[in-house]
């Protein structure tokens, strides 16, 4: 694969997401041949800790607003040496950027509490991947139950963090 956005595309059932397990190094190799390579290297032992991991399933915490689930995340992520002014300021660029401003301080939401939308929940679990600013980001399946619209959106919002971050 080269720097950049890429994909892995399949019918159902076609091993996507096993395949993006191994390639995050997410899935125990015993039994796998082969092996994966970083710019013709091994995987550094630390590699899940370097790279950010987006499910397909959303993992926010619905009984939290945007801005807690991601302050959550930085409190887990960042390093205990930055302090908490810069990590909120990053939360709050990282919002912004996300296109979440309007909806920063509402509830994500749970099936018994009304929330915000689909496509604002998926951007806030992008984030609480993006917190930490990883060099290396997998998503399963990140547009799969949104409507075409929001999965554009969705795709709009990856494609400028690549080329925010300089990644050709």
């Amino acid at each position: 694969m080269r720097p950049g956005l890429n994909a892995i595309l399949g019918a159902t059932g076609s091993g996507k997401s096993s395949f993006l397990d191994v390639l995050a190094a997410r899935k125990d190799p015993a039994g796998l041949s082969g092996e994966v390579l970083i710019d013709g290297a091994p995987q550094p032992p630390n590699f899940k800790c370097l790279s950010g991991y987006v499910v397909q399933d959303d993992v926010v915490m619905g009984t939290l607003t945007v801005r807690e689930n991601l302050r959550f995340s930085a409190a887990l992520r960042l390093p205990k040496s930055i302090r908490q002014r810069e990590k909120d300021e990053k939360i709050e660029k990282l919002i912004q950027e996300l296109g979440l401003s309007k909806v920063a301080d509402s509830r994500v939401g749970t099936q018994l509490i009304r929330g915000i939308s689909g496509g604002e929940r998926k951007r806030t679990s992008i984030g609480m991947e993006l917190i930490f600013d990883p060099p290396v980001l997998f998503l399963d399946e990140p547009t799969t139950g949104l409507d075409a619209s929001t999965a554009n959106s969705v795709l709009m919002l990856l494609k400028r963090c690549v080329y925010r971050r300089d990644i050709p």
